[in-house]
């Protein structure tokens, strides 16, 4: 054998593993200077704090009072974290900041907001200096039992949703119910969406709890009933956390029943530029969803009636202007782009199960239309009825 064919043949294979755990818990009153389990996670670590114009307005002072008990070599920044505003010059102007303020290796990036607040921490976490920690403490019910609780991190590019992004676990996520006090009506009904996403396709119990206080929990800002808001908020973080547990890098399979009300939604939420917010264009998923779900035999027309009518009784939207059959279309055909070419669209077959819809000529185009026509006609045939 010559020189040539033996350097041809020589090979080291490099193992490349790394197991990485974090925890996720309720903290209670998490900027009370008399509560160190934040300051534990940043353990005597440069910090910085990246939070938003409103939590500033709202918690700034609380949180300019612990940081100088706990942690007085924390900087904070204060960013316009508004979906809109997701994209890579976001990151860039936070991976600036940290730059200007010298952070080392060491360094931990704290996100204190909503999703998307923490998905830029993220981004720009695993880009600085290749890799620093980052610890989440999400301020909105969709960051804390969903946007907020994973591993992954994204920003919007070249009107794609969430296309740029990482695969980037936190160090440490603490959720205090707390920060609901303050959150606008709106933003806990967006939040209310992505609940019953993880409701729908594992926990019929957390189905029946949401329908029967759902009014309760948002006329309360989750404080009533007594107990059951705090309850709702942990089954729906747990049901998540268990689902990615399995397959928190997306490496193992394309099939995530975590994606219902994913397949639609992204180009919903690009179709007007990023103003339709994430948990809009999530209910308007699920009730096209189920209304699928419904016309292909595989859930039955109680079921599907149980799950729209919960989403209109608590102020969301199931259906826009937007949601034509072109768009289902086209997003049908990005789902399965992102999702290793076959479309496995969750479909709910009972409150509480789902299975895989794998190809797109499976689902046949005229139930597509007529799912999108019926949700219209539900939509006019309810404001008509207010009307009379």
């Amino acid at each position: 054998m010559n020189t040539t064919q033996e350097q041809l043949t020589d090979i080291h294979t490099m193992r490349c593993t790394s197991k990485r755990s974090y925890d996720v818990q309720i903290a209670h009153r998490v900027l009370d200077p008399d509560n160190d389990a934040l300051a534990r996670r940043i353990g005597g670590r440069r910090a910085l704090v990246v939070t938003t114009p409103s939590v500033a307005r709202l918690h700034g002072e609380a949180l300019q009072g612990y940081l100088a008990r706990h942690a007085p070599d924390t900087d904070v920044v204060t960013l316009e974290c508004s979906e809109d505003h997701k994209s890579l010059r976001l990151v860039a102007r936070l991976c600036h900041e940290a730059q200007q303020r010298g952070l080392d290796r060491k360094a931990v990036l704290v996100g204190l907001g909503g999703g998307v607040c923490t998905d830029v921490v993220s981004v720009a976490a695993s880009a600085i200096r290749r890799g620093v920690a980052c610890i989440r403490v999400p301020t909105t019910l969709i960051g804390q039992i969903d946007a907020g609780i994973g591993v992954k991190g994204a920003v919007n590019f070249a009107g794609k949703k969430s296309f740029f992004g990482c695969f980037y676990p936190p160090e440490a996520v603490l959720i205090d119910p707390a920060f609901l006090a303050t959150l606008p009506q709106a933003f806990l009904r967006y939040g209310l969406a992505e609940i019953v996403k993880m409701a729908l396709v594992r926990d019929r119990e957390l189905f029946e709890l949401v329908e029967a206080h759902h009014s309760a929990l948002l006329r309360s800002n989750f404080a009533e009933p007594p107990h059951e808001g705090e309850r709702v908020i942990w089954l729906s973080a747990k049901r998540m956390l268990e689902e990615l547990q399995t397959n928190p890098y997306e490496d193992q399979t394309y099939q995530r029943l975590v994606d219902l009300g994913h397949t639609f939604s992204p180009l919903l939420e690009a179709a007007c530029d990023f103003t339709m917010h994430h948990g809009q264009a999530v209910a308007i998923d699920l009730a096209l969803t189920v209304t699928l779900a419904e016309a292909l035999g595989v859930l039955s027309g109680a079921e599907r009636d149980r799950v729209v009518r919960l989403l209109r009784q608590s102020g969301l939207p199931t259906t826009s202007r937007l949601l034509t059959s072109e768009l289902c279309r086209e997003a049908l055909r990005e789902a399965a782009r992102h999702r290793g070419s076959a479309l496995n669209l969750v479909l709910p077959v009972a409150i509480g199960k789902a299975s895989f819809l794998e190809r797109v000529e499976d689902l046949p185009p005229e139930a597509l239309d007529a799912a999108v026509a019926r949700l219209a006609q539900e939509a006019a045939a309810e404001i008509a009825e207010g009307w009379s």
